[in-house]
């Protein structure tokens, strides 16, 4: 019985396990992306809030004259204060009042006030004063977006990098009385923070939906188990078994094809599937007499053919495929070269001296002669085809493997009938030699594979010409 490569069980658990992984995705990414929209709203409505807390104890009129002189008056040191407390009571990153300055000669941040915490002032005080311009902690970039927040008449939200970290920021523009605006009050709020939040919002939502996906694989798997696939697979090894008695080519007997139907009491689709294949399989057993014979005939009319074949298309020496082989095979390597997808390479070989065996030792040596060639160039090119089309002429036609490898066979091949040649220790009957001749096939001079055996007979022709010149010599 062959094996089921896909198993239904497996298959509904590959999809379930994967539509729960695509579920899990979806989710995680929709509660990514609501949970940190409605905390970037929260954050907003927080730093917006104390904006307004702090803008309301500011007199903008004194924090004018401040900037304007440089000089911190009582006003602008009780607004420090407050602002430092606002750095005590609230989790938040800086607060703080800047202005960007973009002028043509210089470009930098303007410190007006830096709000921090009791400790931060006494371990690790910033050292900024009023006015004091910072020119290397924000980029182009940076002060253009405070310089556009200072230009507005609302609130601005923003994310910001900075020497001090990844903050998101709120600013607020305060203009004075003659509508100048003449600073930006800032809160920031560390962006890793707002993340880790996000992060672990999300990271919750995936186990909670991980569990209960869980959860529904595995009732969903006891439930399809219990009245899907353990009923089919019951189901599937009963019918095996049958089809494995149906189809044996040993037992003929039509009495054994008795179906043995599994016990299956699902009362769905399943159960009546399984009454339906136990009717066929009594409605077989009526008419197996005649299939059985119709395989007998077919089987006998195979053998026959296959013996046509080897009787018409085997050299009855050799065991090589004869002359009448080699025309079809022309048929289709013609049709390869019409169709621009030959590539192939044709060895001729002349068996040398059969004529002078077949005299002085007889025909029966003359064959081991013939025999003791033929499988040495089989076994040299043990991955193509071999045809007997004359008494003492072989083909070779090479393709794939022995067609990329053809000089070196080639080569082991005029090494094999050398040694064989020259070895005076066996009889002239077993030293076997040939002539040959390789020709390659070559689409711009070759519209037949008869031009490419002409060519590889010339050669071969002339190896046995240079041959019996050397023999003479």
């Amino acid at each position: 019985m062959k094996t089921i490569e896909k198993p239904l069980k497996r298959s509904i658990l590959i999809f379930t396990i994967t539509f729960i992984a695509l579920l899990c995705v979806t989710l995680s990414i929709l509660a990514y992306s609501t949970f940190s929209s409605s905390l970037y709203r929260a954050y907003d409505k927080r730093t917006s809030d104390i904006i307004e807390y702090v803008e309301g104890h500011i007199d903008i009129e004194d924090l004018t004259k401040c900037i304007e002189t440089g000089v911190e008056t009582e006003k602008f040191k009780e607004m420090g204060l407050l602002m430092d407390s606002i750095m005590e009571d609230f989790d938040i990153h800086y607060l703080y009042i800047v202005k960007p300055v973009l002028g043509d000669a210089e470009h930098g941040m303007m410190n007006i006030f830096s709000a921090d915490t009791a400790e931060g002032r006494a371990t690790d005080p910033d050292g900024y004063y009023l006015n004091y311009m910072m020119y290397d902690v924000y980029t182009e970039e940076d002060l253009q977006t405070y310089q556009a927040a200072l230009e507005r008449n609302t609130i601005s939200h923003f994310k910001n990098f900075s020497t001090w970290g990844y903050d998101y920021t709120a600013a607020q523009p305060l203009i004075n009385d003659a509508g100048e605006h003449i600073a930006l009050l800032c809160v920031d709020i560390n962006v890793e923070d707002i993340q880790f939040a996000i992060t672990a919002h999300t990271a919750i939502t995936v186990v909670l939906i991980m569990v209960m996906g869980m959860v529904f694989i595995t009732v969903f798997t006891m439930w399809m188990s219990s009245n899907v696939t353990e009923p089919i697979g019951q189901l599937e090894k009963s019918v095996g078994v049958f089809a494995k008695v149906s189809h044996s080519k040993e037992e003929k007997d039509p009495n054994l094809l008795n179906y043995k139907a599994p016990d299956i009491h699902t009362k769905n689709e399943v159960e009546s599937l399984s009454k339906a294949i136990t009717q066929m399989a009594m409605d077989m057993r009526m008419y197996v007499n005649n299939i059985l014979e119709a395989e007998g005939m077919v089987e006998d009319m195979k053998s026959k053919v296959n013996r046509m074949d080897m009787i018409a298309y085997q050299d009855a020496l050799t065991n090589v495929k004869n002359k009448a082989w080699y025309d079809k095979t022309q048929e289709r390597i013609n049709e390869n070269i019409a169709n621009n997808t030959a590539s192939f390479a044709i060895l001729m070989a002349d068996v040398n001296n059969l004529k002078k065996i077949n005299d002085h030792y007889g025909h029966e040596h003359g064959n081991d002669f013939l025999l003791g060639a033929c499988r040495t160039i089989c076994t040299v090119f043990n991955h193509s085809p071999v045809f007997r089309i004359g008494g003492d002429e072989f083909v070779v036609l090479l393709e794939n493997f022995d067609y990329r490898n053809r000089d070196k066979l080639v080569a082991k091949l005029k090494e094999e009938f050398d040694k064989s040649a020259l070895d005076e220790s066996k009889e002239p009957w077993e030293r076997y030699s040939a002539a040959l001749g390789l020709a390659v096939y070559d689409q711009y001079i070759d519209t037949s594979m008869n031009d490419v055996f002409k060519r590889a007979d010339d050669l071969m022709y002339k190896n046995k010409l240079e041959s019996k010149m050397a023999r003479e010599d």
